[in-house]
């Protein structure tokens, strides 16, 4: 039996969050290997779990959030494979937390922000109490005049009970709590509070 060589990284990660580290993918620039590089991934088994639970359910709808491709082996550790979010222009896209905290108001994004929080509703994608992080949430432009969010991390429940997140009732009201405290931030950040 033929052993599989890890995937071979050598460029710095183009993002670094409080406990994994992101890197294009060698060998297909669409994709990103998200790898943990302290002892604490919380972050990865809640994320594991919303995408085990979005193929129980045979959800297709990947609109604002990035498609899982499963876990690879890196000579960083292991990783795990997602869409690497780019603009029209091929280039990666930026946080909206960076239009804000450049003085664009957050009325600019009321469509895009409504999009994104009826796409979490129609399909149950419940966002952790703390997605507030400033580049959790992408600005993807697909033209010089649209664009639209995409949410890469910040995803899943940490709650100790989330089973009743599986019905519809019971996870939209979740959604709906959490997004409030979200808006709360950005309007924050609009203002340059944080």
């Amino acid at each position: 039996m033929t052993k599989i060589q890890p995937i071979n990284i050598t460029a710095e990660p183009f993002a670094k969050g409080a406990e994994r580290a992101c890197y294009q993918h060698p060998d297909d620039e669409n994709k990103v290997i998200k790898i943990r590089f302290g002892e604490v991934n919380k972050q990865t088994r809640r994320e594991l779990a919303i995408y085990e639970s979005f193929a129980q359910r045979n959800m297709t709808n990947f609109q604002h959030v990035p498609q899982y491709y499963g876990k690879v082996e890196t000579n960083l550790g292991e990783g795990m494979v997602f869409d690497l979010i780019r603009d029209f222009d091929g280039v990666i896209s930026e946080p909206l937390y960076h239009s804000l905290r450049s003085g664009s108001p957050l009325s600019d994004f009321f469509p895009q922000l409504e999009a994104l929080k009826q796409n979490l509703l129609d399909n149950l994608i419940i966002i952790s109490a703390d997605i507030v992080g400033r580049h959790n949430i992408l600005l993807q432009k697909l033209s010089p005049a649209t664009s639209k969010l995409v949410i890469v991390d910040g995803i899943g429940n940490h709650s100790a009970i989330n089973w009743l997140d599986n019905f519809r009732y019971f996870g939209q009201k979740k959604i709906n709590r959490r997004w409030s405290r979200l808006y709360f931030r950005l309007e924050q950040y609009a203002k340059g509070e944080r």
